[in-house]
Parts: structure tokens; C-alpha cells; sequence
């Protein structure tokens, strides 16, 4: 069994057409999910999805592309994402959105 990362549930089928969903929760009873698809996928070097968040309301979909580039000192890996207007964006933004995506790559910088 792989192991879980405390407060965060997941399930993923990588396919083109697979479905996404994470589970965060806070241990204090809060939490959110966010459901989405895979559109494409090249290995070792792209991944494009679609992604909701359940807030509890459902946001707008929003397309996430995410490259790979081998360098010296490692991986670069480059994500973009693509909201429908920027009211959309504001609003994800103000969920601390960006603090909690910083928080968990930190994470996994440290242990790779």
C-alpha cells in the first residue's frame, strides 16, 4: 500500500479520458476536494488536465498544463493554468490557494 500524505486523500487513473480527485482535510473538520480529468498525456514530459475544485461550491473549470525538462541540477517542472476570465482567477486566489500549493512543493523538494 502507498504510503498517504496526512489530511489528503486520492485517486487517479493517468489515462487520457481518467478521472482525478483529491481529498484535503485540516483534521479539524474542515476540508475541500477537487474532481477533474486527464486530456493528455506524454510521458516524461507533459501532462494537460482539467480540474474543479468543490469549495463546497464547484469552481469553474480550470486547464492545467504541467512540462518536464530535464537540466543539470534536476527536473524543471513548469505548471500552467488556465482560468476562464480573471474574476475566476481572483477568486481561486483568495482561497490560499497559491500559499497551500508552495507548502506542498517545499514538501516534496525537500525529500527528492
Amino acid at each position: 500500500m502507498a504510503a498517504r500524505t496526512p489530511g489528503l486523500d486520492h485517486a487517479r487513473k493517468a489515462r487520457p479520458g481518467g478521472r482525478i480527485r483529491y481529498e484535503w482535510a485540516d483534521g479539524k473538520g474542515g476540508g475541500f476536494y477537487l474532481t477533474g480529468e486527464f486530456m493528455a498525456l506524454e510521458p516524461f514530459s507533459r501532462i494537460v488536465h482539467v480540474e474543479r475544485m468543490h469549495l463546497p461550491d464547484v469552481t469553474p473549470d480550470n486547464r492545467i498544463e504541467t512540462r518536464f525538462e530535464a537540466g543539470r541540477a534536476g527536473t524543471l517542472m513548469t505548471m500552467r493554468m488556465t482560468f476562464p476570465d480573471a474574476a475566476v482567477r481572483a477568486a481561486m486566489l483568495a482561497t490560499g490557494m497559491e500559499q497551500g500549493m508552495e507548502a506542498g512543493y517545499a514538501r516534496l523538494e525537500a525529500i527528492v
